[in-house]
């Protein structure tokens, strides 16, 4: 089975939210003309600005609950490509001060596609679960100051097997990553809005390691070209779609914004990854005990 993706290496953002919204349709109108997509990919709080780093309340403000009017806009098109749709938001959530770094996974009917959780629980979208605070450059991450953490990690059901999403910071904790290879995940979409020099030498490499260690798919959009807020952010960009045998399938800009880009995924490489690269085979899970010891004793 092979799927069709339709990235899209979001540009500078405006202060106007629906404003974003429509040059970001404008674009995939614009992609679409001649290429029919299975899955269309935004970059991280693609209809806002990346606003971290400031402490300012009147961000809050961006934030829109589920049934707001950027996932209409959102379900909509999913209904008019017949595809599903990724589409990252800022998140209001339904208890007061609740705020998410969210993305919400959009069928071909244009219906919310319901997230599971390893343990049973389901989620009616995805909410960013590793959440940064670090100053190691300027302007930093404050994000815990604007979003909650999420409930878990989640797949979702859709005709091409179960997808997951990771977002921006959570690409690099490689236990997120195995943990939803092992639910099950072909393709793992990454959201991503990022700036630092350190993180641009480190990301492609990172990318491609996660792919071969987990056999899976990595979509990774991350936006590109100068964004002022405070003070002014030079997105990265260099957008990357990977294949689990770690073949590069496509290559967004460096440093440049907007920009579209289209790659076919031939799903039966996740089953050839089992027999190229063994790793699943010869996991031993009984040797890595620490990890849930340390859970149990309260360390992780």
């Amino acid at each position: 089975m092979k799927a069709k993706v339709l990235l899209i290496q979001n540009g500078p953002a405006t202060t106007d939210p629906q404003k974003n919204v429509d040059d970001n349709l404008a674009l995939v109108a614009e992609a679409t003309k001649d290429f029919k997509p299975d899955f269309v990919l935004f970059s991280e709080l693609s209809n806002t600005q990346y606003f971290c780093g400031y402490n300012t309340p009147e961000h809050f403000s961006l934030a829109e609950p589920i049934d707001g009017p950027s996932v209409r806009r959102h379900q909509e098109l999913a209904k008019e490509l017949g595809a599903y749709v990724i589409f990252p938001f800022y998140e209001k959530g339904e208890v007061k001060g609740e705020f998410y770094n969210s993305a919400a996974v959009i069928d071909r009917e244009g219906n919310l596609v319901p997230g599971d959780l390893p343990d049973g629980r389901q989620v009616r979208v995805y909410r960013k679960n590793h959440i940064p605070d670090q100053w190691s450059y300027s302007p930093g991450l404050n994000e815990r100051y604007y979003f909650k953490e999420g409930p878990g990690l989640a797949t979702f059901k859709t005709e091409y097997g179960k997808i997951s999403i990771l977002i921006c910071y959570e690409r690099s904790f490689p236990e997120a990553w195995r943990v939803l290879a092992l639910q099950g995940s072909k393709i793992m979409f990454v959201p991503v809005a990022a700036w630092g020099p350190n993180r641009a030498d480190s990301w492609g490499g990172e990318l491609r390691t996660a792919a071969i260690q987990n056999g899976l798919f990595v979509v990774a959009s991350n936006k590109g070209g100068l964004e002022e807020t405070e003070g002014p952010r030079q997105m990265f960009g260099a957008s990357r779609i990977f294949s689990p045998l770690g073949e590069e399938l496509a290559a967004g800009p460096a440093g440049e914004g907007p920009f579209v880009l289209t790659a076919e995924l031939d799903l039966d490489q996740v089953d050839q990854h089992g027999v190229r690269y063994t790793f699943f085979r010869d996991r031993r899970p009984e040797l890595y005990g620490t990890l849930s010891d340390d859970i149990a004793r309260g360390v992780l």
